[in-house]
């Protein structure tokens, strides 16, 4: 059952300077009472990581330089989905501008995911002498290691879970490598491929490689040596001259930070405007990648996008033209002309991206994020739009045809995880259908739809259980699956399915208890609870000081005791609806997807609700209003 938090009026004074007394109660909730705000809440690029922590970064830009200088033709291949799409096309753009003769650029469309048979054929059809894979390719040993017997370099940029044997015969850029020094797993491959091309940026200033001596003023001669944002070593400058060889830069100011490697790197790519401002429209598509990929806004992440959502608007507005596709696409999208948020990203921006791979039609998207044409754009936009269409399209229909199949017997809802197949569920929307699943029923969901004389299929996690530990106890029956702890992707032969669905459930129990998970429902607790006539404007704007929200940054869950509810307009056949709340001053719009039918029925017994939900900003027609979106009602 949904629980009230803190009462809004009783909250106490803030013990925060410069915080109203409920940021001050959010910070302390969010952040587990950190001393001071402004070292997270203002953290920017200058607070993240080298690059070149990443494994292999250092040796894939020499590749890559090397290719590009002796005129030898490079392969991109990515994954379809936006991340996917999103990595591939900031690298193309940016190769492209050096090296436009042998560059050749592709995302995967019908076929399985990563190196399979068909993208291996094409592969060898290019036959490039460097082939750089993107948002897959950890998975693909044997194939990599063919590739390099045929005189193909291999470079694999991706973020997926790390199996037993990695690629041994390629350079792998992965967070999640055993020996990778980079501190951060959870970041996507539209981020690795901003950070190799940052790496590449820096790679041709003239301190590149450059020993820089640090002092950090505890003594006169004690501080941190740094090369290339990395820290060497932390003790006394005698001791590091006598460890590393080469003449040390001293850097002119004392450094007070916790990573003072960081606070060089940034300082020295920022020094030159031209290199500065490609490494900031460059986050425009890493940003993306890292919402429509679900990465946890937390720390580096919630860095990145909110750094790349001031450049989309910058974008929006013409002030960047670097990115015309995304100018066109932002112009036939019903958005706020003032801002760009997280959720613009999530709910707009990436859906759309995502439709191509989803309908087979990955080259819209790609196409329209390397387009260097306002007509062609403009085209592409408005195909991609129309593709987003028939996505939503093609997923009411699963919904509906799984809703009737759910119906058919009531054990499909009983057991601990939920397996869904029919011979009519349409592929391409696996992951959306499974998903919406999961926050109807709670509980693990396993999808499947027929796709080209065999199956795919997604699987969602409910909670923080890992969905790729049980699809291992069925590995044998698949051609093949992976992906993340939260989310995994498989094709298998459809009559393999009910051989499928028995391991699942045989194994579903015990796999849950294994990860701790010890029941299906969730307790749902506000952050603040408010009397009606608390839900004001004036909420959301403080509230927006920990934007960007998202994937363990949600929006703040509010709640509102005895709402009195007014003006109530179903919509969808009483799917939705709309509502006003009773109040002694301005009134906020209110909406409640999906559960308005069992919301109407408690309506008509009670006078009163308590309500659970978020505030946002919802733009129509041009017009941008507040509204209170529904989660929960008692």
């Amino acid at each position: 059952m949904p629980q009230h938090g803190p009462d809004f009026y009783n909250l106490p004074n803030s013990s925060i300077k410069g915080l109203t007394p409920l940021q001050s109660h959010v910070f302390g909730t969010k952040f587990g009472g950190a001393s001071d705000p402004s070292k997270v809440l203002t953290q920017n690029i200058s607070d993240l990581p080298s690059p070149f922590l990443l494994p292999d970064m250092d040796e894939s830009i020499r590749i890559l330089q090397t290719a590009v200088k002796e005129n030898r033709s490079i392969l991109l291949y990515g994954d379809r989905d936006s991340d996917g799409v999103c990595s591939t096309s900031l690298l193309a753009n940016f190769l492209r501008g050096i090296h436009p003769g042998k560059l050749t650029v592709k995302t995967s469309s019908e076929e399985d995911y990563g190196l399979c048979e068909p993208a291996m054929k094409y592969v060898r059809e290019v036959k490039p002498d460097l082939l750089v894979t993107l948002d897959f390719g950890t998975s693909n040993s044997s194939e990599i290691e063919e590739l390099n017997k045929e005189g193909m370099q291999v470079i694999v940029l991706d973020h997926h879970e790390i199996p037993e044997r990695i690629p041994s015969s390629c350079k792998l850029i992965s967070p999640k490598r055993g020996d990778s020094l980079y501190p951060t797993e959870k970041i996507c491959t539209s981020v690795i491929s901003w950070k190799l091309i940052t790496a590449w940026l820096y790679s041709t200033l003239e301190n590149y490689n450059s020993l820089v001596w640090v002092p950090d003023g505890e003594t006169f001669f004690s501080g941190s040596l740094v090369k290339n944002g990395i820290k060497l070593f932390q003790g006394d400058k005698s001791d590091a001259e006598k460890r590393f060889s080469g003449s040390f830069i001293d850097w002119p100011t004392t450094s007070k930070t916790q990573y003072p490697e960081r606070e060089v790197f940034y300082s020295q790519i920022s020094s030159s405007p031209a290199i500065w401002e490609q490494v900031l429209k460059n986050l425009d598509l890493a940003s993306i990648g890292t919402i429509t990929d679900m990465m946890p806004l937390v720390g580096e992440n919630r860095i990145i996008v909110k750094e790349g959502c001031y450049t989309l608007q910058k974008i929006k507005t013409g002030e960047f033209s670097h990115r015309p596709g995304l100018e066109k696409l932002f112009s036939q999208l019903d958005l706020d002309k003032k801002k760009v948020l997280s959720r613009d990203l999530g709910w707009s921006i990436g859906p759309a991206l995502n439709a191509a791979g989803r309908m087979q039609k990955t080259e819209a998207a790609l196409g329209l994020l390397l387009s260097n044409s306002d007509k062609e754009a403009e085209s592409l936009a408005t195909d991609l739009l129309k593709l987003n269409e028939e996505r939503r399209e093609r997923t009411k229909r699963n919904l509906f045809r799984v809703e009737g199949f759910l119906k058919r017997k009531r054990e499909r809802t009983e057991r601990p995880i939920l397996f869904c197949y029919e011979p009519d569920f349409e592929p391409g929307v696996s992951g959306i259908v499974a998903t919406r699943l999961v926050e109807q029923y709670k509980r693990p969901v396993v999808f499947i739809a027929p796709d080209h004389g065999h199956a795919k299929g997604s699987v969602r996690a409910y909670g923080r259980e890992n969905v790729l530990n049980l699809l291992k106890k069925a590995e044998n029956v698949f051609h093949q699956f992976g992906g993340h702890k939260e989310a995994g992707g498989f094709s298998l032969s459809i009559d393999q399915i009910p051989k499928l669905a028995e391991i699942l459930f045989q194994e579903a129990g015990s796999w849950l208890e294994s990860e701790n998970i010890t029941g299906l429902q969730e307790e749902t607790k506000s952050l603040v609870s408010l009397r009606p006539q608390e839900l004001r404007e004036n909420l959301y704007t403080e509230l927006g000081l920990f934007e960007p929200f998202g994937m363990e940054n949600p929006a703040p869950l509010l709640s509102i005791k005895g709402a009195r509810i007014l003006s109530y307009r179903p919509l969808s056949d009483g799917k939705h609806a709309r509502f006003k709340i009773l109040a002694s001053s301005e009134s906020i719009q209110c909406i409640i997807w999906n559960k308005a039918e069992e919301f109407s029925q408690v309506l008509r017994e009670k006078g009163e609700l308590d309500l659970w939900g978020s505030l946002e900003e919802n733009t129509f027609k041009g017009k941008t209003n507040l509204q209170f979106v529904i989660q929960s009602f008692e």
